[in-house]
């Protein structure tokens, strides 16, 4: 495999083939900064094979720092990248359960976040829909819309994630 194949990730794995010891290599930080073990739904999503230009691959933090582009610092991440005094706390055993609503329609989600920032959504002939940004609010204000709109889901997953 070449240096921009590596560099891209593509056909490989998010997490190590062989894991050292029984623990998965992986856990998620929330947004307050708190660690938790994952639900086994996120431990075969950081199993499955992605190429590197794949949208639907995880988002993996490279330092416990490290925010999205959103600005949360909530993400996946390598165990061995939590910092020795943040614990890791178990996860709900019912959290894929309770989760498994809010995936069913992710298109929804997105929908939301545009409504709350006023988007003009208009119908088509055939079924689907078009939205377009609203033109009373600048860009900047749309974006921060949406982001808190974003955020504020982001969190209500990582409530239903305590035990």
């Amino acid at each position: 495999m070449d240096f921009f194949q590596k560099l891209l990730g593509r056909d490989k794995k998010v997490i190590p083939s062989s894991p050292t010891n029984t623990e998965f290599p992986f856990v998620y930080v929330n947004q307050d900064g708190s660690a938790r073990e994952l639900s086994p739904n996120e431990q075969t999503y950081l199993s499955t094979e992605f190429r590197g230009d794949d949208s639907g691959r995880p988002y993996i933090k490279a330092t416990y720092k490290s925010s999205d582009g959103w600005g949360s610092q909530s993400g996946f991440i390598e165990r061995r990248r939590v910092p020795k005094h943040i614990q890791i706390d178990p996860v709900n055993p019912n959290y894929d359960e309770a989760v498994k609503e809010l995936d069913k329609n992710p298109l929804k989600s997105i929908l939301e976040g545009q409504r709350a920032a006023g988007d003009i959504f208009t119908t088509n002939a055939d079924g689907s829909v078009t939205s377009k940004p609203n033109p009373d609010i600048p860009l900047s204000k749309r974006f921060e819309i949406i982001k808190a709109h974003v955020l504020a889901q982001q969190q209500h997953r990582e409530t239903l994630a305590k035990t």
